[in-house]
């Protein structure tokens, strides 16, 4: 269902089957386990939606990142690569939740989840479902070995509306719709981020198991040799 990951990650796993951790933990980041043809996969990925077991819609969420929702998925990133356990993302976020109580750690904790991809050195693979808007997106698995869109995604430094109300100031709602429209076409398009190549293929929501399978075959024999060191202080 639209909104929720689980759905999408039960549908494209062997047998249908998604395995959550800590479900109920920052339910607005979803976290577990698949299986890709025979392959043990880590799912991460943004929710904005959750539905009951009669699929009514029971939460709803931003598509922002929070302090505990970033402090959850890099120590299911830090998990995965401990035990080279290759971690998939879906990223559909536009930036970060903007409360007082974030403000003291959202910095901290997004710098942690940027620093668990980073430094990951497992097969990564980032599936943009949504929008991917902003530095929030570069937490979002930025540094993929492969990173695939769907069409409809939206990729960019900013939202399109508030991009318009920026550049043209003093112009009327009926000149910043048009000069928002532009701007998504132009700057915030799939086809867009693909020329400049932050993305690696558009694929169709249909062939996402495919691909996704076909990248992490691809990448089994992934190796990265790096300089000796006790560790980072992030």
């Amino acid at each position: 269902m639209k909104g929720d990951p689980r759905y999408l990650l039960s549908e494209i796993s062997d047998s249908h089957t998604f395995f959550e951790t800590k479900a109920g933990y920052a339910r607005d980041m979803v976290t577990g386990f698949i299986k890709l043809n025979g392959m043990t996969v880590g799912a991460v990925a943004n929710c904005t939606t959750v539905y009951d077991e009669e699929g009514k819609e029971s939460e709803k969420f931003d598509n922002v990142l929070s302090a505990k929702g970033c402090e959850k998925a890099a120590e299911f990133v830090n998990f995965c690569d401990a035990f080279s356990i290759p971690v998939l993302t879906l990223t559909n976020v536009t930036g970060y939740k903007a409360t007082k109580c974030q403000e003291k750690r959202i910095a901290k904790a997004a710098a942690k989840l940027i620093y668990a991809f980073h430094d990951m050195t497992a097969p990564k693979v980032n599936v943009i479902v949504g929008a991917a808007n902003g530095t929030a997106s570069l937490a979002m698995n930025n540094s993929a070995d492969m990173t695939y869109a769907w069409p409809q995604a939206t990729i960019g430094m900013m939202d399109p509306v508030s991009a318009a109300k920026i550049m043209y100031a003093d112009a009327d709602a009926a000149e910043l719709n048009e000069k928002a429209a532009q701007y998504r076409e132009l700057q915030n398009g799939v086809a867009s981020a693909a020329a400049r190549g932050y993305v690696d293929t558009v694929i169709s929501p249909a062939d996402t198991r495919k691909y996704v399978i076909g990248a992490f075959e691809m990448l089994f024999t992934k190796r990265e040799d790096r300089p000796s060191k006790k560790h980072g202080t992030v």
